[in-house]
């Protein structure tokens, strides 16, 4: 595996390519969604054959111009190029793994750490927000024409994975790069309403019943929640429909740390955030995950029970490491 690749190479190789697909992570976020929706546009618009490999994503995103999506074999095996896009290692391309690894070249372009082996050529930038902002970039570098359905693809994951500009990921970067999709004509009040003003019942549902599930612990800087998968099926609740309850955990007033705990088929999908003075991704790193120093998560083979004592142990340790005040 190359180390990090300039990303000239990495544009130049994908807009000479005759057929790319790219590949979100599972249960694809706003970011994942988004950019891939915005470089498979962009690609096109260059007459590259291309497609995103997925199927379902969340609802909230209906803004996003979804016609290169597709999990048709015929149009995703083969390609001559396929890209993991924020998506840091193989187990998130779930049961996709057998066409990325189809193509020809296989590289990555993640704002993650990646797994090591995975892809051949990468471009990884820990500081940047979003992957958007790395896509972003690509598409400026190949000099094509960026639509309002591409800037559309690129703000909704600029605005998600910054939490609304709100999470400490944010850079002066993230603001200009925003105001430069703005100036384009991206439809911010359309994007707004749909991320955050337009809430299904479930997942109002999910929220209170995830909000009346917590334990606040530590003195209050600890919050933990849980769903289980009999709640998620009496509330007829999706993943996408609990996207935000982490974020509800971690707003209490007083709460440094947070987690959310969520039962899948695959195990116990674990959220976490902090606050201020305090990490999150070492706990999910020890636990087969990763993130970022503010936001991250893993998934981990067990019950709900012995996760949730893991997690909330793990979280104890970590509250007691509070820095002194002056």
């Amino acid at each position: 595996m190359n180390k990090n690749t300039d990303l000239r190479t990495i544009t130049d190789k994908l807009f000479a390519a005759k057929k790319v697909v790219l590949f979100p992570h599972v249960n694809p976020d706003g970011d994942s969604t988004g950019s891939c929706s915005a470089l498979s546009l962009a690609l096109r618009q260059a007459g590259v054959e291309c497609y995103v490999c997925a199927g379902h994503y969340p609802s909230y995103m209906r803004h996003i111009n979804s016609e290169t999506f597709t999990l048709d074999p015929d149009m995703v095996m083969g390609a001559d190029i396929t890209v993991a896009v924020d998506c840091s290692a193989d187990n998130r391309l779930d049961s996709r793994l057998e066409a990325y690894e189809s193509g020809k070249l296989k590289m990555c372009v993640d704002h993650h750490m990646n797994q090591e082996g995975y892809g051949e050529l990468y471009y990884i930038d820990e500081d940047a927000a979003a992957v958007s902002e790395i896509v972003f970039e690509i598409i400026k570098l190949s000099g094509v024409e960026i639509t309002r359905d591409i800037a559309n693809g690129l703000y909704t994951g600029i605005v998600t994975d910054t939490g609304g500009f709100r999470y400490s990921n944010t850079t002066p970067k993230s603001h200009v790069l925003a105001a430069e999709l703005m100036e384009i004509g991206v439809d911010h009040l359309q994007i707004i309403v749909n991320l955050y003003q337009n809430k299904r019942m479930k997942k109002v549902r999910a929220e209170g019943k995830a909000v009346g599930n917590m334990l606040l612990f530590a003195g209050g800087k600890g919050n933990i929640s849980h769903l289980t998968s009999a709640e998620m099926a009496e509330m007829d609740a999706h993943p996408e429909d609990c996207d935000e309850i982490i974020d509800k955990l971690r707003d209490v007033d007083g709460v440094e740390m947070a987690a959310y705990l969520e039962e899948r088929e695959e195990g116990i999908k674990v959220s976490m955030r902090a606050k201020t003075w305090s990490s999150v991704e070492g706990i999910c790193k020890r636990n087969g995950g990763g993130g970022h120093d503010k936001a991250a998560g893993c998934t981990i083979a067990d019950t709900m029970e012995n996760v949730y004592a893991l997690i909330k142990h793990e979280m104890e340790m970590a509250l007691e490491q509070e820095p002194k005040a002056d």
